[in-house]
């Protein structure tokens, strides 16, 4: 059998024919070099989108994707079995030459490989870039490592607990006893892997103009920075979540998880002023408006005194009715609600259906396996179901086909560079018309690419600026204009803009678009190729679409809540907003996928995202039913990991996080304790938190140095647990020399610090061109680049249309 490699047309008509068909990325090859969580999503991703990928798996398996999720995270790819293969995500030094060969031959008739063999891993075996790019001029690499290729941590072993650890991910959210608390979620891999995504993408758009690939590289350090970045900004003015307390369910009252009369659990998301006054009406709690202790709420809570007493008020409210009557009732008042469910609950839930995020197929593993439908909705290129059917493949037997060489801009003599070239989306534009957090981000990675981002808000300033550190993190790099969209005098200047860019996206809740007339028809209309994207937050489809949408209603609906509460516990509502996070980064990847599928056809088209489809990816674990199929262990008893060899233990001093994985790393962890049951220990198992007691009580015995010192010896992965984010972050030495941190100016703040370039491109480096703008900052710039004289600007500016910034002295 051929793949779509050898198929591609050659005529224009009929690719965009086959991409309609089946995806944007039908005609590219991937190489599949990756063992472990980040890489298997990334190519993942890939294949749903249309990209024939081939999964190279070593005799026996790949011993890190032993766990049933593996089933999902590797649909869709062809898998081929190599003895190239030896230890633990890493190539061997000395692989039969004919084995060799294939791989390299492979790579030399692919688009992208994305590689997981650590610093160094491919380099002495002639499978690096650099080699591989000399017989490949268009190959996309994308390299990802534990920790960088280099710097004071490069070559450590890097599992997600363990970077978790160094990166400070297992304190932002600590126990009941203040214990490092460990994340049901993999927040560092799921962050790598987003990045990965956007990384390879826009190379893949960079090639599309000058016809050469590149070395795409990022790491798991970065990642755990990219699944938190908003939430890591710091700066003497800038309120965090810390100050907030450590709530389980929920720091505040408007913002968090009540229990029902029936023992289930709602969230509740009156975050703004409006849904607060709902709150009230809707709950019959006119108190929450008329106490004067609440009088600054639910923006501002003066004290933890105020907060607790808000929070009875309503808790004892909520405790009064069943939770499908309380849905209803709040539901019915427009105020943000969502149940706390689990992931496997919703297979069947109303929602889900009508927004086609359950697929059913047989993956060459099981059968009639349903899961999770890819997270993006690309109207004009849809993802296509045959991946579900992709299995293992054989060279031999299908010949020297398999090598053919594509046509293609890769393997032409490519133009030289740009003069001046910045980042692989130099001279792309994107309008961003979001707000909050769900939407902007995604278009800040891409400001960080290159991209020339035009961040429009009214006069009075986004949602999110009541919340500076949010906005900070998630508009880095735009250029922004202060416009009111919804006056008639403005719509002229919003045409002008609409047909001058590329790329238009907005996360309004479902129907306001058509309302204030930035729906896709409409821009359609100005700009016949514009990429379109809307982000909501239960999709556009369903009767729950127009309901309003913030992260925690869809950690607690897609069972991400439930998953950090443990077995038989109550939710716990994640401090990092990771769906809204995660679905900005999937919007970024659909502006990418979409652009990609306009520089191969002229057409542009209209896609969408959604927290429930984000937060049903992040729980592809989870989200799957199927004959044999067993819940994944998440989290044990007491949220310090998974199992007796790989969880946090505190020291004599403080804690250290042992993340023994592979039999070798268990065998030698039960040398070094002399526990020879320690080698055979594995999440979930009856005996486990015995175990678990027996190893405490020894580690409590000696300082985390020495213990740190001894499990190096031993070859068992360790580390530090960071105490704070500065520890983990900001004084981290490895942050420093990936170059990923930022630290910009903004009025009213000083000595800000946020993360900063994440990506790294070879021919084609980002650029922070900025931090987040002042309200209106580019205004004047901005019109006058689309045409606007300055006696138009002026006269926009005295109608009140527009809004200009004044300097330091005016702050937004």
């Amino acid at each position: 059998m051929k793949s779509s490699t050898d198929q591609r047309p050659k005529s224009p008509e009929a690719l965009a024919g086959l991409l309609a068909a089946n995806g944007p990325l039908t005609g590219l090859r991937v190489v599949d070099l990756t063992d472990d969580h980040p890489g298997a999503l990334v190519t993942m991703f890939l294949a749903d989108f249309g990209a024939d990928v081939i999964k190279l798996v070593r005799p026996g398996g790949n011993p890190l994707e032993k766990r049933q999720a593996f089933d999902v995270w590797n649909r869709g790819k062809r898998s081929y079995e190599t003895a190239f293969w030896s230890g633990p995500a890493r190539p061997s030094s000395a692989p039969g030459a004919i084995e060799a060969d294939r791989v390299r031959d492979l790579i030399r008739g692919a688009d992208i490989v994305v590689e997981s063999l650590g610093p160094g891993g491919a380099a002495g075996i002639g499978l690096d870039y650099a080699s591989s790019a000399a017989r490949n001029g268009g190959l996309i690499w994308l390299s990802i490592t534990p920790y960088g290729p280099d710097g004071p941590l490069a070559g450590r072993p890097g599992y997600e607990g363990t970077v978790a650890a160094v990166t400070g991910i297992l304190t932002e959210q600590r126990a009941s006893d203040g214990a490092p608390m460990w994340n049901a979620l993999p927040l560092a891999g799921v962050g790598t892997a987003l990045l990965g995504i956007l990384g390879v993408l826009s190379a893949l758009h960079r090639r599309e103009v000058t016809g050469r690939g590149q070395m795409v590289s990022t790491s798991m350090f970065q990642g755990s920075l990219a699944a938190r970045s908003p939430m890591l900004v710091r700066g003497e003015g800038v309120q965090t979540w810390d100050s907030a307390g450590s709530d389980p369910q929920g720091a505040l009252p408007n913002y968090r998880l009540y229990e029902t009369a029936d023992g289930k659990w709602i969230h509740i998301g009156a975050l703004v002023p409006d849904f607060w006054n709902k709150l009230s009406i809707a709950a019959d709690l006119f108190e929450l408006v008329t106490d004067p202790r609440f009088e600054s709420a639910p923006l501002y809570w003066p004290d933890e005194e105020t907060r607790a007493a808000a929070k009875e008020i309503i808790g004892a409210r909520i405790r009064q009715k069943p939770r499908d009557e309380w849905l209803q009732i709040l539901r019915d008042g427009d105020v943000p609600v969502a149940p706390a469910m689990s992931s496997h609950d919703l297979m069947d839930h109303y929602q889900v259906v009508a927004n086609g995020l359950q697929v059913t197929g047989h993956n060459g593993v099981r059968a009639n396996m349903e899961q999770i439908a890819p997270p993006i909705r690309l109207f004009s290129s849809p993802w296509d179901l045959a991946w579900l059917m992709r299995g293992e493949m054989n060279p031999d037997d299908q010949g020297p086909e398999w090598l053919a060489e594509r046509p293609g801009p890769s393997l032409g003599v490519p133009p030289a560079p740009e003069p001046g070239f910045k980042g692989p989306l130099s001279g792309v534009r994107v309008l961003d018309l979001s707000s909050y957090l769900a939407g902007p981000i995604g278009p800040a990675y891409l400001a960080d690419f290159g991209a020339d981002v035009i961040k429009v808000e009214p006069s009075t300033g986004e949602g999110c600026r009541m919340l500076m550190m949010l906005y900070l993190g998630g508009n880095t790099g735009k250029r922004d204009l202060a416009l009111d969209i919804r006056a008639d005098e403005a719509k002229g200047v919003l045409e002008r803009l609409i047909g001058r860019s590329d790329i238009v996206l907005h996360n309004n809740r479902v129907g306001v678009a058509e309302r204030i007339g930035i729906d896709y028809e409409t821009v359609r209309k100005i700009n016949p190729n514009v990429i379109y994207l809307h982000s909501t937050g239960f999709g556009s489809e369903g009767p729950d679409a127009p309901r309003p949408g913030f992260d925690p209603l869809a950690q607690s609906f897609t069972g991400i809540s439930q998953a950090q509460g443990g077995p038989g516990k109550p939710p716990v509502f994640p401090k990092t907003p990771i769906c809204d996070i995660s679905t900005a980064m999937l919007g970024g990847a659909a502006m990418l996928l979409g652009l990609y599928h306009r520089d191969r056809t002229g057409r542009g088209q209209r896609l969408e995202t959604s927290l429930l489809a984000t937060g049903l990816w992040l729980k592809s674990d989870s989200f799957v039913r199927n004959e044999g199929w067993s819940p994944p262990v998440l989290t044990n008893s007491d949220n310090s990991g998974l199992c007796a060899t790989y969880r946090a233990y505190r020291a004599a001093d403080r804690h250290i996080f042992i993340g023994a994985r592979l039999d070798e790393e268990r065998e030698a962890l039960a040398g070094l304790l002399d526990m020879p049951e320690l080698a055979d220990a594995i999440e979930g198992e009856p005996g486990d938190e015995a175990l678990a007691k027996r190893v405490a009580a020894v580690i409590r015995e000696k300082p985390a140095a020495e213990w740190l010192l001894a499990l190096d010896a031993a070859g068992v992965p360790s580390e530090l647990v960071a105490e704070d984010i500065d520890e983990g972050v900001y004084a981290n030495p490895q942050a420093a020399h990936l170059n990923s941190l930022a630290f910009p100016d903004y009025p009213g703040f000083t000595n800000l610090r946020q993360p900063g370039l994440l990506v790294d491109f070879s021919e084609s480096p980002g650029e922070r061109r900025s931090g987040s703008p002042a309200l209106g900052e580019h205004t004047e710039d901005v019109l006058a680049q689309f045409g606007y004289s300055p006696d138009e600007i002026a006269a926009l500016e005295a109608s009140g249309v527009i809004s200009v910034f004044k300097g330091e002295d005016e702050i937004s």
